[in-house]
């Protein structure tokens, strides 16, 4: 069995601002309402493939550790793999290696970034394309690729540009639309991420996007969808986050809302989350420190604020919680695709 170059793709988490919660149809992932991100620099998937000559089948190594189809996430993955061959018409095999720069399956996009840098890896690997812009002259350009990434993970499509990302959805015509709102040039927001549970979820959040349609909370919330997009984009493009903060508190509370008060109900925050949210209120009250909270499907809170005040949040952090790891962040410039030599 000989062995092609690895292809190795960095691809981004993304920081939801506004929601992605709920699919209308899962088979061609269409998401029940349009969302808005904030592509990360820092939390980012790693993957190498290459095309095993001889093989029978794919074979999959997360950190180092071999992937079982029959386990859980190498069912996702495994078939992930088995669709894109199957839409690139090739019959080859792939030996991939993937490895995240942060906790995986806890709340922080890991499934966005996974499978956007499994797409990338592999559609470069068979393809044997040394560079996005030498993909995009094969005709995969990036919403091709984003395409392709969102079957695995919806949320995926969202991590193939840097700074600030729309995913639109037409209710008529079931046609989806990614815009690059803004560079990562636009506006350097920061993101710090404080890791309450680096253990991965029990209720998967494919599991809860079907629950989402049972609570009495999600049909008024997409009723409002369209508006707080509007203003979420006019707090981004004139960059004032004392607009953008309380949209983006509000949007999350909504969101957990619709998670608890569905049948069955899932509550991914922990005492220690919700703890951390009222201090982090109270400190901007008491000084003025412009620190807004987030939250995506899970325990872990994101707080993002103008880069020169993220060091001023970090000293309070450890000063009122000196045991809490945290992750720093910011805005970041999209994905990456290199050939690794010999």
């Amino acid at each position: 069995m000989t062995m092609s170059l690895p292809y190795k793709a960095l691809v981004p988490a993304n920081i939801a601002f506004l929601k992605y919660w709920g699919k209308r149809d899962v088979k061609t992932q269409w998401p029940a309402n349009h969302s808005l991100s904030m592509s990360l620099a820092q939390s980012v998937t790693t993957t190498s493939a290459r095309v095993l000559v001889g093989a029978s089948e794919h074979q999959i190594s997360f950190s180092g550790t071999l992937v079982e189809r029959t386990s859980s996430f190498g069912r996702k993955a495994y078939a992930h793999l088995d669709y894109l061959a199957k839409e690139l018409g090739t019959q080859a095999y792939l030996q991939v290696n993937t490895s995240n720069s942060f906790p995986t399956g806890c709340g922080i996009a890991s499934s966005a970034s996974g499978f956007g840098a499994l797409t990338l890896a592999a559609v470069a690997a068979w393809q044997q394309a040394d560079s996005l812009d030498t993909l995009e002259k094969m005709g995969f350009t990036r919403h091709r690729l984003a395409a392709l990434a969102r079957m695995g993970s919806g949320s995926s499509c969202r991590s193939f540009w840097g700074g600030y990302v729309s995913w639109k959805v037409d209710e008529t015509t079931g046609e989806q639309e990614l815009v690059h709102l803004f560079s990562d040039e636009h506006w350097d927001l920061a993101d710090t991420i404080a890791i309450f549970s680096a253990s991965e979820k029990k209720v998967s959040s494919s599991k809860a996007h079907l629950d989402a349609w049972s609570s009495p909370l999600f049909e008024p919330r997409l009723a409002g969808i369209g508006e707080k997009e509007e203003q979420m984009i006019n707090a981004l493009r004139d960059k004032d986050l004392s607009a953008l903060g309380p949209l983006l508190e509000q949007e999350a509370l909504e969101m957990h809302a619709v998670m608890m008060s569905a049948k069955p109900s899932t509550c991914y925050l922990s005492s220690e989350s919700i703890s951390f949210i009222s201090w982090l209120r109270k400190l901007r009250q008491k000084t003025g420190l412009a620190a807004y909270f987030t939250i995506d499907a899970g325990p872990n809170i994101h707080v993002i604020c103008e880069q020169q005040d993220q060091s001023k949040l970090h000293s309070e952090i450890k000063k009122c919680y000196p045991q809490l790891d945290f992750i720093v962040d910011h805005v970041g410039k999209g994905p990456q695709l290199v050939v690794e030599a010999h």
